[in-house]
């Protein structure tokens, strides 16, 4: 109980709380990740509907519970608005992202995922991009949030994510939705099989065990700093009253002997 001491339990008791909070905070990405995995088998093969039904104010940024409905929506794409999204990977390749303005037969336009197309001969841009439908189309995906702007420096026709306000911007569709379908499917007299690569599923809880292992960590952490001192600090008691065990004798070998 010296001071000195009970200065270094105060400070394994401040070491201790930041590693309690940081494991709580591991632990919360943990069950984030978990929440938004189970939230994503909920809706990923659900029954499709209206897309304003899912999604009634498009004015306004899907909400979590709003993302990956299945939705459906019947119009026309707006080819020349169509927008490539660079730097996409996919199974450890980067190509583009295919963005085109859909424009439903009630008249409001949202951005569509087509899908996937790799890089070119080089990564300024891909070498085709397979012919978007004409004509009245019905499409069916996933209603998704659109992405933070990165602030790159622009290129005629891309964009650096999937960011709305830089595609309206591009496209000049300064009403579209707030938000972007995912495209599962598309049908149609215009629609063909040549259609960009289809984007995979998901797995947004697959790395959530990380988190729980750093989160344990962090706590066996904040245990283990308090008992390091606690330990210590009884190893020098223990020395200073003369009670600590003494060390046990070494046992003599047959040639220590000998050489006696």
């Amino acid at each position: 109980m010296t001071r000195r001491w009970l200065g270094w339990l105060a400070a394994a008791l401040v070491v201790a709380l930041a590693c309690t909070l940081l494991g709580r905070w591991q632990f919360g990405r943990y069950e984030d990740r978990i929440a938004t995995e189970r939230h994503l088998e909920a809706n990923y093969n659900g029954e499709p509907v209206d897309i304003r039904q899912a999604h009634p104010d498009p004015a306004v940024a899907p909400t979590a519970d709003q993302q990956w409905r299945q939705v459906r929506m019947t119009g026309d794409y707006l080819d020349p608005d169509r927008v490539l999204v660079r730097n996409r990977p996919l199974n450890k390749n980067y190509g583009f992202e295919v963005l085109v303005p859909f424009r439903t037969t009630r008249g409001e336009v949202v951005f569509v995922d087509r899908g996937w197309v790799p890089n070119g001969r080089t990564a300024a841009g891909p070498d085709s991009v397979p012919a978007t439908p004409t004509g009245r189309v019905e499409v069916i995906g996933w209603l998704r949030s659109g992405e933070p702007n990165l602030e790159r420096a622009g290129v005629q026709g891309q964009a650096a994510s999937i960011n709305i306000a830089q595609l309206r911007q591009l496209t000049g569709q300064a009403g579209a939705a707030d938000g972007y379908v995912l495209m599962r499917s598309e049908s149609g007299p215009g629609v063909t099989q040549a259609r960009p690569q289809a984007l995979p599923k998901p797995d947004p809880g697959g790395s959530a065990w990380i988190n729980f292992s750093y989160a344990f960590q962090w706590w066996l952490a904040a245990a283990g700093v308090i008992a390091f001192v606690l330990l210590r600090a009884r190893r020098e008691h223990l020395d200073a009253t003369g009670r600590a065990e003494p060390p046990k004798p070494t046992k003599q070998r047959i040639w220590d002997e000998e050489d006696d």
